[in-house]
């Protein structure tokens, strides 16, 4: 016959381990299981657990340097060609850099590409502009895809 479970007050006994003993000894066990819950984030909210998680995430945003992640999106060559007008590249103390596709040149001055980026970019900024350096970007066919100026500030 099987054996009943002996219920005092309404409460069954606590289990007890069989075979070579519980989660309690053995180290690893305990390792293992911490980092399951913490992966899988499966503490209760407000525990001291979910506390420190949230903590150490906070502490992440907060502290972490910002030269870690300079990964600012970089115009491909390809994307003039798809996305006409006038890209910001980068920006310094004194000077800022366009990439500026080409068929946009060429409808506002066919003869001259840097009359062309001048008119622009003086649409673009609503100023007058200095500009540095008009350099074409060319494709393997040496086609020009559009121009990277610098303007001065």
């Amino acid at each position: 016959m099987a054996e009943s479970t002996d219920f005092r007050n309404g409460v069954a006994p606590p289990a007890t381990a069989s075979g070579q003993g519980g989660v309690a000894e053995h180290p690893w066990s305990r390792v293992k299981l911490f980092l399951s819950r913490t992966i899988f984030w499966s503490y209760e909210r407000g525990s001291w657990q979910y506390d420190i998680i949230c903590a150490v995430i906070l502490a992440f945003i907060f502290f972490t340097p910002r030269s870690w992640f300079q990964d600012r999106p970089t115009l491909q060559l390809s994307d003039l060609r798809h996305v006409q007008g006038v890209v910001e590249i980068g920006r310094g103390r004194n000077w800022q850099s366009y990439q500026i596709d080409s068929r946009l040149v060429e409808s506002v001055a066919p003869e001259k590409p840097e009359e062309g980026v001048r008119q622009i970019l003086e649409r673009r900024l609503k100023k007058p502009v200095a500009i540095q350096s008009v350099e074409p970007i060319r494709d393997q066919n040496n086609v020009i895809l559009g121009y990277s100026v610098v303007v001065a500030q």
